[in-house]
């Protein structure tokens, strides 16, 4: 890096920057030139670039400039070519109109204006702009156009080898499929911008490796053209760690390395520390903050890693409140911020702090049924902290190798699914992008989701997980610890007759601690259960022990089961008809980890997941034969269907509705059927099920788009404005046309009922004014049954 730059004043303050068209949230992009001195350009201490925009309205919004050295990209092979270096200003603006602007620099001699000028956004054109993504008053998340967003996709956390060749196959690949998520680290090895000096381009601290920020630029316009969006996570835990994947050795913080801490937890609260992150944060909204394609900012992953984190608990947390409020005063698009740890009950304090968006979970689970973990700590954090949640990782384990030994996808399939509907705000996020998914183009999974959330209005309906229970499949319950390392369990639970859970959320660990160690966290649960005849209760242990485990088992103060726990292992007592209370603990030395705890017959074949609106009058739900999970099927080959199910929502209003049913791996409608609901509650017949299968019930019958007969009839103008006139032309029918305006979703949002043309072969209808902007269909039956249907592009 050069120690100092002169860069010529090239225009005066009075000069006015020539005018540029740029598009509704899209990026308006200047060079700004100017003379001053100074050592590091990335130092904001030593010199900031701002500019100050005035939207048509008259408000005003302040962003940061940033410096960069500059490169074409090749963005085929990835090669750099560079071009030269300077300061710029980016912008994303957020009305149609006249924008002006003003640019002024600080440095030692105080703040001067640089120059001017003015720019002119158009109305969106690229049909993956909807815009920022927001917070609402429901779980979901919406973007700036009022559309819900769904996230479906997974974890790209890094690049593999050559970064423009491997995240234009990941994404392009995902976005196919209809993915529009990945959550992406700033690690050194990665797209991170600050490590130690010499080591792989980098610098220290306050200097910005230039090719990869350069890269990022690329991927965020990419992520833009392809509908997909990210959540950029800006630290990880081994930057901050000596134990657990530990990178402190060669961390710039170092003070090893000429950084300000002696110590890991140091980088929490040393005032230098926390200015260097500071300016690195304002670097990143500065060069990137324009993105309407970064969903989210995440503080850190999986902090709970970091040296002593017990220790320095509060001090942490109050690091993350620091850097929260922070973020969000420089932030001026309001970007929505989040943050994560490795185990589930970390941190109430964290979580619960206002300007925190969303709350996050992390499993890894060596368990056949993957989804009933992510399912349980989805409907947790919703019940314990009220927002949006999101499983941001999901895996077999801690290694690929588990996921692989799943070669068609069964356990990514169902987490997918588990985790969006138990109420998340997305599907699972899976960790293993480069070695799973990938190489085995998985996917194909992403498709039947997403297309199920195009019938399903999440946020309108303002769903949360609903009470369900599935009767007429008598299977056995297994129930699955979720709960990470450090937390102490529900220690008393009973089982009703359906196979619920008192309490519904209760808590059980993944490790059953032993009697010598890590005693602060033992919490042996203790069953209680009426057997209605004979059967078995079991404990299935994992992949994971420590030292010496000894399982006992008790039925109703008799011990059953005496020996030493190995991992992979069934350890099963018989159980006689009745009342019966069973109790498990660890007498050994250290954990053994649990797969789960089984009582024969007492569940169901099928599992069901259930969300229902805020007057129970809709649901949305996904049902499972959980026999079919990646462990049984490699065992024992496709299970036999279940049949005979009953699925009871008991709280659902009174009234007639259509049930409609959709398959899972394509979205494709299976079929509709009228549904009468009495004081029972909703009663549906599940039909036979292999695997799994989704359903929407509704008031009104869901409509596939993808069946409607389009015909050669004309309409304009299309575009149309809401609240104005469209005319159709070229009408081939006779008689009396049925008429209706569908969304996407295949919902009628307007009847214009039973009429006759204006003339043969010509009709003039009215847009309602209260229609959000985006494609519709404009749906025609005539009095023979014939159905016919046209595109109708909406806009404000």
């Amino acid at each position: 890096m050069k120690n100092l730059l002169l860069l010529m004043l090239m225009f005066c303050c009075a000069n006015v920057l020539f005018s540029q068209n740029v598009t509704l949230f899209g990026k308006f992009e200047t060079e700004v030139e100017f003379e001053a001195n100074y050592s590091n350009p990335f130092d904001y201490d030593e010199i900031a670039v701002s500019a100050t925009f005035s939207g048509p309205d008259g408000s005003q919004k302040e962003v940061d400039g940033f410096y960069l050295e500059n490169y074409e990209l090749d963005t085929i092979s990835g090669a750099l070519i560079p071009l030269g270096e300077g300061f710029k200003i980016r912008f994303a603006p957020d009305q149609v109109g006249p924008w002006n602007y003003e640019i002024t620099k600080t440095d030692s001699t105080g703040t001067s204006i640089v120059t001017t000028g003015f720019f002119e956004c158009t109305a969106i054109t690229h049909p993956k702009n909807h815009g920022f993504v927001r917070k609402n008053e429901s779980n979901y998340l919406n973007f700036d156009d009022g559309e819900q967003y769904i996230l479906i996709g997974e974890n790209m956390a890094w690049q593999v080898n050559n970064t423009v060749s491997n995240y234009r196959a990941w994404v392009s690949r995902l976005a196919q499929f209809g993915g529009n998520f990945f959550r992406l680290w700033h690690a050194h090895w990665g797209l991170g911008i600050e490590w130690k000096e010499g080591w792989n381009g980098f610098e220290g601290l306050r200097q910005y490796q230039q090719i990869k920020s350069r890269y990022q630029d690329w991927l965020y316009d990419y992520c833009a053209d392809n509908g997909v969006y990210v959540m950029l996570c800006i630290q990880h835990h081994g930057q901050v760690s000596t134990n657990v994947n530990p990178n402190w050795n060669d961390s710039p913080y170092n003070v090893a390395n000429g950084g300000p801490c002696q110590n890991t937890w140091d980088f929490f609260t040393d005032s230098l520390a926390i200015a260097h992150t500071k300016n690195r944060l304002r670097y990143i909204v500065a060069r990137w903050g324009y993105s309407k394609n970064i969903m989210a900012w995440e503080l850190f992953n999986e902090v709970e890693w970091t040296d002593n984190f017990d220790t320095h608990r509060a001090e942490i947390a109050d690091w993350h409140f620091e850097m929260t409020d922070y973020l969000k005063s420089i932030d001026p698009y309001e970007h929505l911020l989040t943050t994560s740890y490795a185990h589930d009950d970390l941190d109430e304090e964290v979580w619960s702090y206002p300007e925190i968006d969303l709350t996050q979970t992390h499993f890894y689970n060596d368990v056949p049924n993957l989804e009933k973990v992510l399912a349980g700590g989805v409907r947790s954090y919703l019940n314990d902290f009220g927002k949006p949640t999101l499983t941001g990782e999901f895996g077999l384990g801690g290694n690929a190798e588990l996921a692989n030994e799943d070669p068609d996808g069964i356990h990514l399939h169902n987490a997918l699914w588990g985790a969006l509907m138990a109420g998340g705000m997305g599907t699972g996020m899976t960790w293993w992008w480069d070695n799973y998914v990938h190489p085995r183009d998985l996917y194909f999974h992403f498709s039947g989701v997403e297309t199920f959330t195009r019938y399903v209005p999440f946020m309108e309906k303002k769903l949360k997980p609903g009470n369900a229970y599935v009767t007429g499949t008598v299977g056995d319950l297994n129930l699955v610890p979720g709960a990470g390392w450090g937390t102490v369990g529900t220690d008393s639970i009973t089982i009703d007759t359906f196979g619920q859970t008192i309490p519904a959320n209760m808590v059980l660990g993944q490790y059953l601690y032993g009697a010598q160690w890590n005693t602060g966290f033992r919490s042996p649960p203790v069953f209680s259960v009426e057997y209605p005849e004979d059967g078995f209760f079991a404990v299935n242990t994992s992949s994971g022990s420590g030292q010496a485990p000894r399982l006992v088992i008790w039925v109703d103060s008799v011990k059953m089961v005496d020996t030493m726990a190995t991992a992979n292992s069934s350890y099963r007592v018989d159980i006689n008809a009745g009342v019966h209370s069973i109790r498990v603990d660890n007498r050994g030395i250290d954990w053994i980890s649990i797969a789960g705890y089984k009582f024969s017959d007492l569940g169901s074949r099928v599992d069901s997941y259930v969300l229902t609106g805020e007057d129970n009058d809709y649901a949305a739900g996904w049902i499972l034969n959980n026999e079919y999970n990646h462990v049984y099927v490699r065992e024992n080959g496709n299970p036999l269907p279940s049949t005979e199910a009953m699925i009871h929502l008991p709280e659902f209003q009174t009234g007639d509705y259509f049930v409609t049913w959709l398959d899972c791996l394509t979205g494709d409608i299976l079929g509709t059927e009228p549904v009468a609901v009495a004081d029972s509650g909703l009663i549906m017949v599940v039909p036979e099920l292999f695997w799994d299968a989704a359903f929407v019930v509704d008031v009104q019958e869901v409509v596939a788009v993808s069946d409607i007969i389009q015909n050669t009839f004309k309409l304009y103008p299309n575009p149309v404005r809401v609240g104005a006139a469209i005319t159709l032309t070229d009408l081939e029918t006779e008689g009396a046309l049925a008429i209706s305006l569908i969304d996407m979703a295949g919902r009628n949002v307007q009847e214009y009922g039973v009429i006759d043309k204006d003339s043969p072969d010509k009709l003039t209808l009215a847009i309602p004014g209260y229609l959000m902007a985006g494609m519709y269909w404009l749906k025609i039956a005539n009095d023979q049954g014939r159905v016919m249907a046209r595109p109708v592009m909406v806009g404000r």
